[in-house]
């Protein structure tokens, strides 16, 4: 070892520089907003668990973040999904909630057009409204494993797989299913909250191909509209249209 390397050896290293302190009135700023946004997760989650939305529970182990929590979601029926069991982990932030939108990961693999490798949904940030609430949001997630959102894919390839031989993207979405997302989860339910109502699960039936065709070409000449307007449907403008259209029998009736 050479004198210079020997040097550069035992030379201490560098203290990092100390981080600059929050003024006394950020400080309080900053407690002020995390405790506004507590309050408001907390009562959000009151009202969404003593009216579950479909297809929605809490998750496995009782909520002691309210920053940082498990919903599951019952794979819709009348869809690949169905039968499935889906955790998802909800981060909100600390600073900013309901102005800052939530983080929401699926923690199993999900064959769809809109969730990638990492659990990660499509999300349209700049569409989200504080008025949007964990509520709306969950529910459009819901809507989105019913109907992908093809103006947004992660997965280009299972989007056009499902635009064009939709028989091939359904049999792998119910494959990665039964391997990924099989496995029963018990949730734990807070006090006064309601037991939810998930519609039964049913007999998934292929759907036949020419509704496909037709769907397909529906969704091209909305797609040519939406790219002449320069506007596209997002998961925020989803969940409306979906909590008026939803019926069970849409749910469970699909051909």
């Amino acid at each position: 070892m050479t004198s210079e390397s020997l040097a550069m050896a035992t030379a201490p290293v560098p203290e990092p520089e100390p981080q600059p302190e929050l003024s006394a009135a950020a400080a309080r700023r900053q407690d002020e907003e995390r405790k506004t946004a507590l309050r408001i997760i907390r009562n959000e989650l009151r009202l969404l668990w003593r009216d579950p939305p479909p297809y929605l529970r809490p998750g496995p182990e009782p909520v002691t973040d309210p920053f940082h929590w498990e919903v599951v979601i019952d794979g819709p029926a009348g869809t690949p999904y169905a039968g499935g069991t889906f955790p998802v982990d909800i981060q909100l932030p600390a600073a900013g909630y309901p102005f800052v939108h939530p983080k929401v990961t699926f923690k199993t693999l999900v064959y769809h057009p809109n969730i990638d490798e990492e659990g990660n949904m499509v999300l349209d940030a700049e569409s989200w409204s504080c008025a949007t609430k964990l509520r709306g949001l969950l529910i459009g997630f819901v809507s989105v494993l019913y109907d992908p959102l093809l103006d947004y894919p992660i997965n280009y390839d299972i989007a056009e797989q499902y635009a064009y031989d939709y028989e091939r993207y359904e049999a792998e979405a119910r494959a990665w299913t039964r391997e990924f997302s099989s496995a029963p989860v018990v949730s734990h339910y807070p006090p006064n909250a309601v037991v939810g109502r998930t519609p039964p699960a049913v007999p998934h039936f292929p759907a036949t191909a020419a509704r496909r065709r037709a769907e397909a070409e529906a969704r091209r000449r909305a797609a040519a509209a939406a790219a002449s307007s320069g506007s596209g449907e997002s998961l925020w403008r989803r969940v409306i249209g979906y909590i008026q259209s939803w019926s069970p029998y849409r749910l469970l009736h699909t051909d």
